[in-house]
């Protein structure tokens, strides 16, 4: 480089001060090479380390967790929804089923109990009478308390 300048007619003075200034840059871009260098070898290390991760597994394992929050997240909606408890699960999946991207759990859940309002409320216990009159043409129906009562009078009386 030396020998380019004097071939230029330069004096000796501008020319070293040309060469102070190259040496100034050359050191500056040396020093910039050496810490983008280290940046790369950082990268690269990062990356090695992600190469042994299994990515599906991970992927596979989050999936998992987001569905079982979702469905945590699900049960406890159903706890304020007034579902019978009988029916709880059975509701949730069929609540379930109606999430998508546009309906979510809450909104589905309303439209559900609303077409299915025997899912929900206090449930009410019917007694039925399941064995024939005994009364004999009474018109007061006969218990089952009332019928194994005389069962068993009948057959103390009977020894």
């Amino acid at each position: 480089m030396n020998e380019f300048l004097k071939g230029l007619d330069l004096d000796s003075e501008t020319i070293d001060t040309i060469m102070a200034e190259y040496g100034k840059r050359l050191n500056g871009l040396r020093e910039e090479k050496s810490q983008l260098q280290a940046k790369l070898d950082d990268a690269n290390d990062k990356l090695k380390s992600y190469e042994d991760m299994d990515i599906e597994g991970i992927k596979k394992n989050a999936e998992t967790l987001t569905n079982e929050n979702k469905d945590l997240q699900a049960q406890l909606k159903m706890v304020d929804s007034g579902a019978k408890k009988e029916f709880s699960e059975f509701v949730r999946s069929k609540v379930m089923a109606k999430v998508d991207d546009k309906t979510d759990f809450e909104t589905a859940l309303k439209n559900y109990k609303e077409e299915n309002p025997q899912y929900f409320g206090e449930t009410v216990v019917k007694k039925v009478q399941s064995s024939p009159n005994l009364n004999g043409g009474n018109n007061q129906e006969t218990t089952t308390n009332d019928i194994m009562n005389n069962i068993l009078r009948g057959e103390r009386n009977a020894e």
